[in-house]
C-alpha cells in the first residue's frame, strides 16, 4: 500500500512542476530545482509520526503541497529560485502523544507544526523543518482589525478597531480573569528574539472581568472594541459595534455606556486607555493567563536605552495563544522583526498597504466544520491559519 501511495506521490509532484515552472512569465528561462524538505518531529518525539504528513511550500502568494515519504521527506519538483515560505502542521491523539514520547497525556488536543520564513531557495538540497509540540487550544484570537479606514470625507478613520476570540472547541469556555495583551510595536523591536529567550515585551494588557462568569458557547466569539457603538455611518468598511461584548474605555472615544469595561492592567502610554492597535502594524497580539501578580512584573526600556517607554517584560510559559501581525512591505516583509517564537506562531500576517486605512481585517479561515460548528485553523503557524477580507462581518468567518 505505501509503494502504492509513493507512485501517486511522484505522479503529483509531476504534476506541480507544470505548476511552479509557470508561476509567471518572469519565470521563463530560469533553471527549475528540485526541493527536498526533511521534516523533524519535535525533540524528545520518536517513531514515524513525520511520514504521510503534508509540507507547502508558498511563493508570492502562491502554495504548493506535497506529502512527506516514510522518511518524512517532501519533494517538491521544478521549484523556481526565489524566497519560499515553507510550513507543515497536523493533529495528534493522546494515544498517538503517548506513543511518541512515553510521557502521560496532559491534554486532550496536540499539534506539531513547524514553519520557516522567507528561505532563498537558489539550489537543489535539502532542508530540514524542525517542529514544534503545542496544544491545541479551546480559545483563540480569531480576528484582528487595526488597519482602520477611511470616512465618508476620505478623512482617517481609526475609532472602529476591535479584536474578536472564538471558542474553537466544544466546551463552553469562561473567560473569566484572562489577559490579552498588545506587543511592543517601535519600528525596530525593543528586543529581539534570542535576546531574553524566556520572554516578551507588551505595551498592554487588558484583562477580563474578574468577578462572575463570562462563558462562550462552542463556535462562538466574543468581541473587545475601542468604541462599541455603530460605525457604519461614518465609514463605508467599518462594523457596528453595538453588540460588542466588551469596550476598552477612553473618553476620547464615543464609549458605549451599555457594553461593559474590560480592565486595563498596564499602559506604556498614558494618555492612551484604549486598545493600542497600530494602524500601520506591526500590531501583534497574545492571550495569557497566570495567577501571578503582574504588577511584580519587570519593566524594562528598549534595549540600550534608559529612558523613553517601558514595556512589561513578560514569561513566555503563561501564553495560550498569539497572533504575530507585521507592518506590510510592497517588496518583502521583514521577518527579523518578529515578537513571537515559532512556537507561539511560526508565521505572520498583515494588511496588505503600508500605512493601513484600508479596512482590512485579519480573520482566522475556516478548517472544517463539526456538528454544524466551524472549526478554525489553528496549526500555530499565522500565515496558513489567517486571511484578509475588508467586508467580513463581527462574528462571521470564512
Amino acid at each position: 500500500m505505501r509503494r502504492k501511495l509513493s507512485f501517486i506521490g511522484k505522479i503529483a509532484c509531476i504534476a506541480l512542476m507544470t505548476l511552479l515552472t509557470a508561476c509567471s512569465s518572469d519565470d521563463n528561462g530560469t533553471q527549475a530545482l528540485t526541493l527536498q524538505v526533511k521534516v523533524l518531529l519535535p525533540e524528545g518525539f520518536t517513531g514515524h509520526g513525520n511520514a504521510g504528513q503534508k509540507v507547502t511550500i508558498t511563493r508570492n502568494g502562491q502554495a504548493y503541497t506535497v506529502t512527506t515519504d516514510e522518511q518524512g521527506v517532501a519533494t517538491f519538483l521544478g521549484v523556481i529560485p526565489d524566497l519560499y515560505d515553507i510550513a507543515t502542521s497536523w493533529e495528534i491523539t493522546p494515544e498517538q502523544y503517548t506513543e511518541m514520547t512515553g510521557k502521560e497525556v496532559q491534554n486532550e488536543n496536540y499539534t506539531l507544526s513547524g514553519g520557516l520564513l522567507k528561505q532563498t531557495i537558489a539550489t537543489d538540497g535539502v532542508i530540514t523543518l524542525q517542529t514544534t509540540a503545542a496544544v491545541k487550544q479551546s480559545l483563540v484570537i480569531s480576528k484582528v482589525y487595526y488597519a482602520g479606514s477611511k470616512d465618508l470625507n476620505n478623512k482617517n478613520y481609526l475609532a472602529g478597531k476591535y479584536v474578536e476570540f472564538y471558542n474553537n472547541s466544544n466546551d463552553v469556555v469562561n473567560v473569566s480573569g484572562l489577559y490579552f495583551a498588545l506587543i511592543e510595536s517601535e519600528a525596530s523591536p525593543a528586543y529581539l528574539l534570542n535576546d531574553t529567550p524566556d520572554y516578551i515585551y507588551i505595551k498592554q494588557i487588558f484583562r477580563f472581568p474578574s468577578t462572575g462568569r463570562t462563558e462562550i458557547q462552542p463556535g462562538e466569539s466574543l468581541v473587545v472594541a475601542n468604541s462599541a457603538i455603530n460605525h457604519t455611518p461614518f465609514a463605508e468598511k467599518e462594523q457596528d459595534l453595538t453588540n460588542a461584548d466588551f469596550e476598552a474605555k477612553d473618553t476620547k472615544n464615543t464609549n458605549n455606556p451599555a457594553t461593559p469595561g474590560v480592565e486595563l492592567v498596564y499602559t506604556a502610554y498614558s494618555t492612551i486607555p484604549s486598545m493600542n492597535l497600530v494602524q500601520s502594524g506591526p500590531c501583534s497580539i497574545v492571550l495569557f493567563s497566570t495567577t501571578e501578580d503582574i504588577s511584580t512584573w519587570e519593566r524594562v526600556y528598549k534595549k540600550g536605552s534608559s529612558t523613553g517607554v517601558l514595556y512589561v517584560k513578560m514569561p513566555i510559559k503563561y501564553v495560550m495563544d498569539g497572533v504575530e501581525c507585521l507592518k506590510y512591505a510592497a517588496e518583502s516583509i521583514d521577518v527579523t522583526k518578529k515578537r513571537l517564537y515559532d512556537y507561539i506562531d511560526a508565521g505572520y500576517t498583515n494588511v496588505q498597504a503600508v500605512s493601513g486605512y484600508t479596512g482590512e481585517v485579519l480573520y482566522r479561515k475556516v478548517d472544517k466544520t463539526e456538528n454544524g460548528r466551524s472549526v478554525l485553523a489553528d496549526t500555530n503557524n499565522s500565515s496558513n491559519d489567517f486571511a484578509i477580507s475588508d467586508n467580513i462581518k463581527v462574528g462571521e468567518y470564512k
